[in-house]
């Protein structure tokens, strides 16, 4: 976004756009995110200028802006010039999206009771496989309704890795990078590993860095019931925050501490139930009861959190807000881990599934890069 006008001040850098909205930029800010060859590798894009040798008092002399190209020259003091771009200036005033963004988080599709998806978000295994259009497009119903179904799948697990891997390298956990998931399998004390019904939840909680995607391919099926149930966390986040924001304030600030425990493994991390990001936005949820570690706060705290945890665990144990998919061979799901909650309803027979986890900077690398394809 070309600015209108720029002009030095005593303060800062001040732009105006044309919607008339006025930033003013701090000196040393300006000093710092120099987009010329002395202030930033070209090569690996990384900042060459020394921040801590920056005069914490610098101003700069005078300005121009090249409207042909979009960069805006700065002279200062000792005959420096530095250069910056007018998208790095939009981007930081917020007007467009910064480089490390996705979306806005008004472009997310968030679905509950009451606005629930008419159709499932769906894409074949070949159009994934084929191209890397067919990638982004999986990516994206994924970033914008937090999970996809993916049909037509060949049921192996050879297959499922291969689908992984147009993603990215699978995330390793004590569960491995691949994993079979069954009532038949013995290799770890996981509810999940039962043929019972599991509350809707978000996986790795005990780890600092929780798992960003998780996928399953139905390999097996022979039973009845079973069926996996979605939940988006970030729809139930922003009624609450709509409804109840004491309480929503409640679970974005208090340290919420997960722990997993079996022989020779003791996995402890702890976060918010709302985690927030710098802009203040929801950036990822963290919900699992299950694997909820002790902690005590003082008495009026700990009840007012039992009552904005019980909040959100009574919307997310609401069967309205579920999406409920029976999976079965030839078919395959994939959630984002930081904003949908996932379940099972119980089952009896065989249900044999295989799948991995996928970090969330691998997929948002991943996303990012393909989009600069198109």
């Amino acid at each position: 976004m070309m600015p209108e006008q720029i002009s030095a001040d005593a303060e800062g850098l001040t732009v105006t756009w044309a919607n008339s909205f006025t930033r003013t930029f701090p000196w040393f800010w300006v000093r710092d995110h120099g987009e010329d060859i002395a202030s930033l590798d070209t090569h690996t894009l990384q900042r060459k200028i020394d921040t801590f040798s920056i005069d914490s008092d610098i101003k700069a002399s005078s300005v121009s802006l090249d409207k042909a190209n979009g960069r805006i020259r700065i002279d200062w003091p000792d005959n420096e010039t530095s250069e910056i771009t007018s998208r790095r200036l939009a981007q930081a005033a917020a007007l467009e999206l910064d480089s490390t963004s996705l979306s806005n988080p008004e472009d997310k599709t968030c679905w509950m009771e009451g606005c629930m998806p008419t159709t499932l978000p769906e894409i074949s295994y070949r159009e994934i496989m084929e191209s890397d259009q067919g990638t982004l497009e999986w990516l994206e119903l994924i970033e914008k309704y937090g999970f996809a179904v993916i049909t037509n799948t060949v049921a192996t697990e050879e297959a499922t890795v291969e689908l992984a891997k147009r993603i990215a390298p699978a995330q390793r956990t004590i569960f491995g990078s691949y994993w079979p998931l069954s009532a038949e399998i013995k290799d770890h004390k996981d509810s999940a590993y039962t043929t019972q019904f599991l509350a809707p939840h978000t996986d790795s909680t005990y780890y600092h860095d929780a798992a960003g995607l998780q996928m399953f391919n139905c390999i097996e099926f022979d039973g009845k019931g079973g069926e996996s149930v979605v939940v988006d966390g970030f729809a139930l986040a922003r009624k609450i925050r709509q409804e109840n924001p004491d309480l929503y304030d409640i679970l974005a600030k208090v340290m919420v501490p997960a722990q997993y425990l079996e022989q020779g493994v003791h996995l402890a991390a702890e976060r918010p139930i709302f985690r927030l990001d710098r802009k203040g936005d929801l950036a990822q949820v963290s919900f699992n009861n299950y694997d909820r570690a002790p902690f005590l706060l003082e008495s009026d705290e700990m009840k007012a959190f039992y009552r904005a945890y019980g909040e959100f665990n009574r919307l997310s144990m609401n069967q309205e807000n579920w999406c409920k998919i029976p999976l079965r061979p030839g078919m395959a799901l994939i959630f984002d881990n930081w904003r949908c909650l996932h379940g099972r309803m119980g089952y009896v027979g065989k249900r044999y599934f295989y799948g991995c986890y996928h970090n969330h900077a691998d997929y948002e690398s991943r996303l990012r890069t393909l989009r600069a394809l198109t």
